[in-house]
């Protein structure tokens, strides 16, 4: 081959050979009577082709990734359309399936439970009581996450943003700002052009699938935000940035316990910080942003939330319902699988373009994206659903695609996007 080496092809073939058989294995155990609670393994989807209002947005979505790739914009305003791109984008694929403003009526999401609250303080410090083995336990995305998560939901509706429809539009929002602000911490790293080629592909993300409508979405947006605020504190020396990221960083673990995993990929952003600014710059502005978890975790538990005494309960939660009888065999292998439908098969080439660049700052952070994604998968708290419970690592791994070799750039952005449409039109998701 002369433009393309044959690892460009095997490597996406070969993770495309990964879905397929954890499709056929899902399938055959399920027969068998092996209970995986997938209607389309390895992810929670249903088969049914369909085309609906978002498709031809979308579609001029993806030309507009197109333009942006061959834009001279300066850089503020490249990000913001950018961003404007990506939550059309997200807007746009919500919009095929047609019942996105109806997603979050589920018994199992967060709205269901807002009844229950009747105020912040005694929701907090009665939270954990009601996590397993009561009667009026909390549904089923309430009992498995922090608090946070639900309050946020509670918040807009007290300020007369309730209901499904608005609560939808928040998870896109907030989702939509994970990749901008990922492309805004590596360009902060000192890897101006790799920003800004990773906006066009941060733009068709393919996980936009589930950013739009998901609750994960906002631990995404919220995860991504507080990191770039992170790394603009360290590198501009300003405290209160480096107190806001710490802020930040500290609300995404009392959303999702599993974000936790995620201080990983801020150690590696601290790290490559100190690189640009020295070990003393980056140590001051790291200890103003563990001060800002500090408060955030001060904040929670004298409010009557001890983090710590609540994930056991979690498990136990957790291994009460359907993940007991899911087999840990089948999915520690077949999540990966679920990350490749939710990334696309580029994700593959992604890492190895991280892999062969990694000292570039996009490299690192996407390789400890891994790192935090083979670790939740390896816990076994994370047993099916991972296309939309690992989107802020997905869209942590993504950032590899900015360093995608010319010949790459624009195959990619369209094969990227173009399996996003496929998925989105192939399949129901559930999310």
């Amino acid at each position: 081959m002369t433009r393309f080496d044959r690892l460009d092809v095997l490597l996406p073939a070969g993770a495309l050979v990964l879905v397929v058989l954890a499709h056929v294995v899902g399938r055959a155990l399920d027969a068998s009577g092996v209970i995986l609670l997938l209607p389309f393994p390895p992810i929670y989807a249903t088969w049914a082709p369909h085309v609906g209002a978002g498709t031809l947005p979308a579609l001029a979505c993806v030309g507009l990734a197109i333009w942006l790739q061959r834009s001279r914009l300066p850089w503020r305003r490249l990000l913001v359309v950018a961003w404007a791109v990506g939550l059309g984008w997200i807007f746009s694929l919500a919009s095929i399936d047609g019942n996105w403003a109806t997603e979050m009526l589920s018994p199992h999401e967060y709205l269901h439970d807002l009844p229950k609250i009747a105020d912040p303080w005694t929701f907090l410090r009665t939270f954990t009581d009601f996590i397993v083995g009561v009667h009026g336990a909390w549904t089923t995305h309430v009992s498995v996450h922090p608090p946070l998560a639900t309050l946020v939901f509670w918040v807009l509706d007290r300020i007369g943003l309730g209901g499904p429809a608005w609560a939808g539009l928040f998870c896109m929002v907030v989702g939509s700002l994970a990749l901008p602000a990922l492309a805004v911490a590596v360009r902060d790293l000192g890897s101006p052009l790799v920003a800004r080629r990773l906006l066009p592909f941060g733009a068709v993300f393919p996980g936009a699938v589930w950013i739009g409508v998901s609750g994960d979405a906002v631990f995404a947006g919220v995860s991504c935000v507080a990191l770039a605020l992170c790394v603009r504190g360290a590198l501009t020396g300003r405290w209160w940035v480096s107190a806001l990221g710490g802020l930040g960083a500290g609300a995404m673990v009392y959303l999702s316990y599993g974000h936790a995993l995620y201080l990983l990929v801020f150690a590696v952003a601290a790290w490559l910080s100190a690189r640009r600014v020295g070990a003393s710059g980056a140590l001051r502005a790291t200890l103003v942003s563990v001060a800002g978890i500090g408060v955030v975790v001060a904040f929670f538990t004298a409010a009557g939330f001890r983090w710590w005494a609540a994930l056991p309960k979690v498990n136990a939660r957790y291994y009460e319902g359907i993940a007991s009888a899911r087999p840990y065999s089948y999915f520690v292998w077949a999540n990966l699988a679920a990350l490749v439908v939710c990334a696309s098969p580029l994700v593959v080439l992604a890492l190895r373009w991280a892999a062969q660049r990694w000292r570039e700052p996009a490299a690192l952070l996407a390789l400890a994206g891994l790192a935090v994604v083979l670790l939740a998968d390896l816990s076994g708290l994370s047993k099916a659903e991972t296309e939309r419970i690992w989107l802020t690592f997905a869209a942590t791994i993504w950032c590899a695609a900015g360093l995608a070799p010319r010949r790459w750039r624009l195959p990619g952005l369209l094969a990227a996007a173009g399996w996003a449409l496929a998925v989105n039109h192939l399949l129901l998701t559930e999310w």
